[in-house]
């Protein structure tokens, strides 16, 4: 059901289901103004986002002459339908960070990945379970549609100032978009309320977390009034759920650390098996593989983050990587409150 959820200027969000999917569903949000429309994102290309997707723009009688749509980032829920726009020839926008590393990506073949996870320690049955129920694959739109790039800070054509501001981390190129005068933020899914952004490892892109905690300190830094997040709920507070977002990392920083030095010389991925996921109360055996593959993607980013940092070292055995701390004294836990030496807070 669309809902108006701002007056000045009118914006309406119209919630799109991801069936079978954790995130449970897309905001898709439409700003509207006297001579434009932007929507943001789009949602899977299947018959069911596709329905809700057109059923709400319809009820808010979407004009392809005056639409306009934009892409947060790559992600296949909120790109799979950007045919049904290009086809209506309305204009796509998307950050050109984004754009670029999205051309290399399709360019790799996905093997490729696999094989990196293969030397992180995943079972090569399960890796090919995952590729077989992996939504990001069936759901994807067929690569080569047009994009206008948008830098980093500047505005979209429209009567209102809509700025994109480049926020690397969940993606290598993800953008919110900011309206610096009523201090509105559409945060895509760099800043979620009531779950966690995935940081994962991506190709030739080592520094993913510390990209990440970068973006966070650079929205901290906006005026902002109310943020509208990709999925779930928007909270009331935006700085306070910027500040767990960090700390929340520095809690995993020392969670993992923790698990490396119990278990030295174990892979990422028994690592991984090791600490604390939130997925339905399922323990780790029970964890669907596209799960398992989330979770060592960003047990990974913090294991990278650690090495980077110096906290550990790595070396590879019978073709798997092993991970183990890099000296004594360890890593200095937060656990009693006490403030992360890794997050600079």
């Amino acid at each position: 059901m669309v809902c108006q959820v701002w007056d000045r200027p009118a914006v309406y969000a119209i919630p799109v289901p991801l069936p079978d999917n954790p995130l449970k569903n897309l905001n898709v949000y439409l700003i509207r103004t006297e001579t434009r429309d932007l929507v943001i994102d789009t949602g899977f290309q299947r018959p069911e986002c596709r329905q809700a997707l057109w059923q709400g723009l319809d009820e808010l009688g979407l004009r392809a002459d005056r639409a306009m749509l934009f892409l947060t980032h790559l992600h296949t829920d909120h790109t799979g339908l950007v045919w049904d726009f290009v086809e209506r020839g309305i204009p796509v926008y998307m950050s050109r960070v984004e754009d670029l590393y999205y051309h290399q990506l399709i360019a790799r073949p996905f093997s490729a990945m696999d094989g990196l996870f293969a030397r992180e320690g995943f079972p090569p049955d399960e890796l090919r379970r995952q590729r077989e129920s992996n939504q990001g694959q069936r759901y994807a739109p067929r690569p080569g549609f047009p994009v206008l790039q948008v830098e980093d800070g500047e505005a979209l054509p429209m009567d209102l100032e809509v700025r994109g501001l480049l926020t690397p981390g969940h993606t290598p190129g993800h953008m919110v978009l900011y309206l610096p005068k009523e201090q509105l933020l559409f945060s895509g899914d760099h800043v979620l309320f009531d779950i966690t952004p995935n940081i994962s490892v991506w190709y030739e892109v080592p520094h993913s977390l510390s990209d990440y905690i970068d973006s966070l300190r650079k929205t901290r830094a906006l005026p902002i009034r109310r943020a509208f997040p990709a999925h779930r709920a928007a909270g009331s507070d935006v700085y306070e759920r910027i500040d767990a977002l960090i700390d929340h990392h520095g809690w995993r920083l020392d969670e993992i650390y923790q698990a490396v030095r119990t278990h030295p010389g174990a892979s990422a991925f028994q690592i991984a098996s090791a600490i604390h996921w939130s997925v339905r109360s399922m323990d780790w055996d029970h964890f669907p593989p596209h799960q398992k593959w989330f979770a060592l993607s960003e047990t990974l980013a913090h294991l990278y983050y650690l090495t980077e940092k110096g906290q550990l070292r790595h070396w590879e055995e019978d073709g798997v990587t092993r991970y183990a701390p890099a000296h004594e004294p360890p890593f200095v836990s937060v656990s009693s409150g006490e403030s992360n030496p890794f997050m600079g807070k």
